[in-house]
């Protein structure tokens, strides 16, 4: 029986060639899709698995609420790791590192390479990651001082094949380090990556400066829910000496005034798709791009199936006679069911074999879209294969189920009476397909155009300063940051160099955050701050709202001068502040006591996920990040002239250099990759809606064929047969706009919600939405109906 309805479905395939190529392309294209998001979801919810008990790894932070602003960061104190050790029998262990922000030059004799990613790290380290090691033992490899552990690229690129242990690598031509490990680079993803450890094991009773990034590994039967209640109560306790020392008020008096201050954790494994803090390690992914390519997946498959359906139920008269020939000679409606639904099954797979040769084809451009390396054929093909297999056979029997149904039920004195496909009821389940289908395109439309409306806001909205051609040169000796000054002339005079400023942080980085006094304000302030030098701000162009900027005539050994931005001003209703005196409770090496000399425009440090952070500026000589404003005319003659007066004066560190915009734009580099990939999936969803149409439209116009002719006979135009042809797909089309615009609106504001700065709520996207799937349903149809109106109206009178 099984080889008759195979048989049977091979011989149906090849006879309508056309209609069955349209189905199998959708279902492919829908299959491709959801492949594709199936290993992008896998791999995104990867990251951790390869930790040894990453279930039971947690990550310490702290939330504070600070006269009324929100801090919500992934870091810790320096003592808090030693404590979780020693104090608390839930914990196994505990480790603290301390991320380098910047590149760091190894050397080793004459070879020196700067290397991206690189941490200060405890003893404990590698007893709460396992790491594997090459060379060394993980519980010896950070105990001395002057100890580095490398993964084996890094060693690779100094050492070759030979064995690096007990060689000596130069740490930024600062200190002498002796390998004392070698580790496997991980086997799995993380939210962090270091190329080389070095140690970092001295303690500070210091609970309140949060600098650290502390990792508590708990026994597995911790609930670790009580257990964070239970640290959080006990190092609050050690916070109070801290907020008495160093902001002069009591815990209770602190408390009082609305502050709070807690500790919470993090399962590892949920940091990277559910953690979006400041300081985070590196920009994290977010759950919600999981959730919309999911959706878009579930939207593609749909449409590809409605394809199938409405193909498959349209054509059901030239099945009618088959069906009621099978039921006359004794099958059932259990068989014929069996026939259709194996029928939809085999095209399913043909379209999976397909789907696979599509998905190898396109994955390359997904992954450089994504900046992600996804592999079909790797060692976890068999989760894929089984995967696409299971969603095959659901899409089989979800495509041909209602077809089955529908001409299973075919009555066999009915089908002599007249065609099955005129009924009402076949009639408005296509009419209904064709409205869910284009309903659920303009959706992606819609979407789409949101997407690219919020990003070009993102690009084009006024940052508060220039970055265009800014070059960023980092500073990495003492020599060179204490002397700048005496260097600068050198490059301010060469051509094509407008500015040189300096700064501890740029545009696309976080700064730290001190506590500060205004005179006249009883309470602290939480202040961002910045050091930069004098000619900071014209280099970067920022603009003062009020006040002057900073000038050398202002200051001398015993006056500092401090600017604020307008958010300090605006969150907290300060009041002319301009000439008051203000102090910083939380740096005592410097002296920090000042008066307030202008408050600058706000300018974005950070994204646009977040607000523009209250922020004090202050000027310092040995900093380190030198921004040099350039023209744009010959512009690579202007980078190798300073250049070449760099490597004169800092010969120990070969040049290198950013371009300020780029840098600031890698911030929202994800959202524009997850759009422009919303794009490429938008498009496919409207191509294969066009082939359902295209198809249907067809059909449409042959079941037409003999109507067509006699008005033609009649004296109708070619206009008015195409009007007749195309209205009703176009009526349908109209409806789908009025189903999508609701559910495009609530979708819309939600994405938007997650940005501080976003566009208002456009319009437009709805409007262009429904004329785009309009015009799309129009061109689509209206080529079927050209080609039946144009007809010779004596063979469609001749048509059966």
């Amino acid at each position: 029986m099984l080889k008759n309805y195979l048989k049977v479905a091979i011989r149906n395939l090849i006879k309508n060639k056309a209609y069955s190529a349209i189905n199998i392309l959708g279902l492919a294209l829908g299959l491709m899709v959801s492949i594709i998001v199936f290993l992008y979801v896998k791999d995104e919810t990867s990251y951790e698995k390869h930790v040894k008990d990453y279930d039971q790894i947690y990550r310490i932070g702290i939330k504070a609420s600070l006269m009324g602003l929100d801090m919500d960061a992934p870091v810790s104190c320096n003592p808090m790791a030693n404590s979780l050790r020693t104090e608390f029998p839930e914990v196994i262990t505990a480790t603290r590192i301390r991320s380098m922000r910047q590149e760091i030059m190894l050397a080793h004799e004459e070879k020196k390479i700067y290397i991206q990613d690189g941490t200060r790290a405890d003893s404990f380290f590698f007893q709460v990651f396992n790491y594997t090691f090459v060379h060394g033992d993980p519980h010896e490899a950070l105990k001395d001082d002057n100890s580095m552990v490398l993964t084996e690229e890094t060693a690779r690129k100094f050492f070759g094949e030979e064995n690096p242990m007990g060689k000596i690598i130069r740490y930024d031509d600062r200190q002498d380090y002796i390998v004392q490990g070698v580790v496997a680079e991980p086997n799995g993803k993380s939210h962090f990556h270091f190329d080389f450890f070095i140690p970092q094991n001295d303690l500070q009773p210091v609970w309140i400066s949060n600098n650290f990034y502390t990792y508590v590994k708990l026994r597995p039967e911790t609930d670790p829910i009580a257990f964070r209640d239970k640290m959080s109560e006990k190092f609050t306790g050690y916070i109070k000496p801290n907020v008495e020392q160093f902001l002069q008020i009591t815990m209770e008096e602190f408390m009082e005034a609305g502050n709070s201050f807690e500790y919470d954790m993090h399962s590892i494994a949920s940091i990277h798709l559910y953690s979006h803090r400041d300081w985070e390690l590196k920009q994290n992914s977010d759950i919600m791009y999981i959730y919309i390519f999911i959706a878009v997946a579930i939207l593609v498959l749909l449409i590809a199936g409605i394809n199938f359906m409405n193909l498959s139920t349209a054509r059901s008269s030239k099945r009618a006679k088959e069906v009621g020939i099978r039921k006359v000679s004794g099958a059932s409606r259990a068989m014929l069911i069996s026939q259709f639904l194996i029928e939809s099954i085999l095209q399913s797979v043909i379209a999976l074999f397909i789907a696979f040769i599509m998905v190898e084809f396109f994955l390359p451009g997904f992954n450089q879209v994504m900046k992600t390396d996804l592999v079909l054929l790797n060692e976890s093909f068999a989760t894929t294969l089984g995967f696409a297999l299971i969603v095959t056979m659901i899409y089989g029997l979800f495509s041909g189920s209602y077809p089955a149904l529908f001409l299973s039920g075919f009555q066999p004195i009915k089908i002599l009476k007249g065609d099955m496909t005129k009924t009402k009821e076949g009639a408005f389940f296509r009419k209904a397909l064709v409205v869910v289908q284009f309903a659920a395109s303009i959706i992606l439309i819609i979407g789409m155009s949101v997407i690219f409306l919020q990003i070009s806001f993102m690009h084009n909205k006024n940052l508060g300063f220039k970055g265009d051609q800014v070059m960023v040169v980092p500073i990495q000796t003492d020599k060179m940051a204490n002397n700048f000054d005496d260097y600068k002339g050198q490059f301010e005079k060469i051509p094509g160099v407008l500015g040189v400023g300096r700064s501890s942080y740029l545009p696309g980085d976080t700064p730290n955050q001190n506590m500060f006094e205004l005179e006249g304000r009883k309470e602290q302030l939480p202040l961002w701050n910045m050091e930069v030098d004098f000619d900071f701000f014209k280099t970067l162009g920022l603009e003062m709202a009020e006040g002057e900027p900073f000038r050398k005539e202002l200051e001398d050994d015993s006056t500092t001068t401090y600017i604020i931005n307008e958010a300090a001003v605006k969150s907290f209703n300060l009041e002319n502040p301009i000439g008051k005196r203000i102090v910083d409770h939380f740096d005592n090496s410097r002296k920090k006591y000042g008066k307030v000399i202008g408050i600058v425009k706000d300018f974005h440090i950070e994204g646009f996920t977040s607000d523009i952070k209250p922020m004090i500026l202050s000027t310092r000589s040995n900093l380190w990040w030198t921004s040099f404003k350039l023209e744009s005319e010959n512009m690579s003659e202007t980078i190798a002239s300073v250049e070449k007066a760099w490597n004169r004066v800092e010969p120990s560190h070969p040049f290198r250099y950013t371009f300020l915009d780029a840098s600031f734009g890698s911030l929202f580099e994800q959202q524009e990759n997850f759009g422009t990939m919303f794009l490429y999936l938008t498009i496919l969803a409207i191509i294969i809606s066009c082939m359902g149409l295209y198809g249907l439209a067809a059909f449409t116009a042959e079941q037409k064929t003999k109507e067509i002719g006699i008005r033609k006979v009649l004296g109708a135009s070619i206009p008015q047969l195409m009007q007749m042809l195309s209205s009703d797909f176009l009526k349908l089309v109209l409806l789908a706009n009025i189903i999508a615009w609701p559910a495009s609106l609530i979708l819309a504001r939600n994405w938007l919600s997650g940005f501080s700065y976003q566009i208002d709520m456009p319009w437009l996207p709805f409007i262009l939405a429904a004329l785009a799937a309009l015009l799309i349903a129009m061109v689509t149809v209206s080529h079927q109906a050209y080609l039946a109106a144009v007809s010779d109206p004596v063979k469609a009178l001749k048509y059966e």
